[in-house]
C-alpha cells in the first residue's frame, strides 16, 4: 500500500483533520473500555474452569440502547493467551446508505470465527458508539503478532472492505499490543493507525506512527 502521507506521533494534517491523533487517543480509550469488559468475562471463565462455555457469542443492547456483539471462539484460548494484538476499527458511516448489507456480512463472519480461531482469532467485539449516532466501534485480538493472512483474505472479510467505500466516508484502523498475560490487567498500547479517506474517487491512504 502506498500511503500519501506518513505522520509522527504528534504531526498534524489540516487538510484532513480526521487524521488527528486525538482522534486515536479517544478511540484507543474505547478500546481500552471493550478489552475490560472482556476481561471480566475471561476472569469468570478462568474461575468457572471446565464449568466455563467452550465458546462464547452474545447480541444485546446496554441500558443506553447500544449494540453489542461479542464473539470468542474459544474462552480457553483468551483466559491463557498472552502478548496479544489488538485491531480497532472506527469509521465515519455515510447517513443515506443502507448499512444491513454489512450487518449481513457481519453474520457471515460469526458463522467462521471457530475457523479463525484456529489460525489466531481471539475475540471480535462491535458496540455501538454513544455519538456520532449510528456509529460502531470494532476491537478485534489475535494471539498472533500480526493478523493472521486466514484473516484478511478470507472472502467474506474481503468482500466487506470491498464495500467499506460506500458505507463510510473516512476510517481509521488502529494496531496495538497488550503486553503479558491477558488476565493482568495490562493496557493497550498503539502503534500505528492506518486512515482511509474515502470521500474522492481515488482513495487516499494514510499512516500515523506512534512507535518504532
Amino acid at each position: 500500500m502506498k500511503y500519501q502521507a506518513v505522520l509522527g506521533p504528534e504531526e498534524v494534517l489540516s487538510e484532513r483533520p480526521f487524521t488527528n491523533a486525538e482522534n486515536t487517543i479517544r478511540e484507543v480509550d474505547v478500546m481500552r473500555y471493550m478489552l475490560e469488559e472482556e476481561r471480566e468475562l475471561a476472569r469468570g471463565w478462568a474461575k468457572a474452569g471446565d464449568h466455563a462455555p467452550q465458546q462464547f457469542v452474545v447480541r444485546e443492547q446496554d441500558e443506553e440502547g447500544r449494540r453489542h456483539l461479542l464473539v470468542v471462539p474459544s474462552t480457553q484460548s483468551i483466559v491463557e493467551a498472552a502478548d496479544v494484538s489488538a485491531i480497532g476499527f472506527f469509521g465515519r458511516v455515510r447517513e443515506d446508505v443502507d448499512h444491513s448489507i454489512l450487518f449481513g456480512l457481519e453474520d457471515q463472519l460469526v458463522e467462521r470465527m471457530a475457523g479463525y480461531g484456529e489460525v489466531g482469532l481471539l475475540s471480535y467485539y462491535d458496540v455501538e458508539l454513544v455519538a456520532p449516532k449510528g456509529a460502531y466501534g470494532n476491537l478485534i485480538l489475535f494471539s498472533t503478532p500480526d493478523v493472521p493472512e486466514a484473516w484478511y483474505r478470507d472472502e467474506v472479510h474481503r468482500r466487506a472492505v470491498e464495500l467499506s467505500p460506500g458505507h463510510y466516508y473516512e476510517v481509521r484502523l488502529h494496531k496495538g499490543t497488550v503486553a503479558g498475560p491477558l488476565l493482568d490487567g495490562g493496557q493497550i498500547e498503539v502503534e500505528r493507525t492506518k486512515y482511509f479517506d474515502f470521500k474522492e474517487t481515488d482513495v487516499w491512504f494514510g499512516l500515523r506512527r506512534f512507535q518504532g
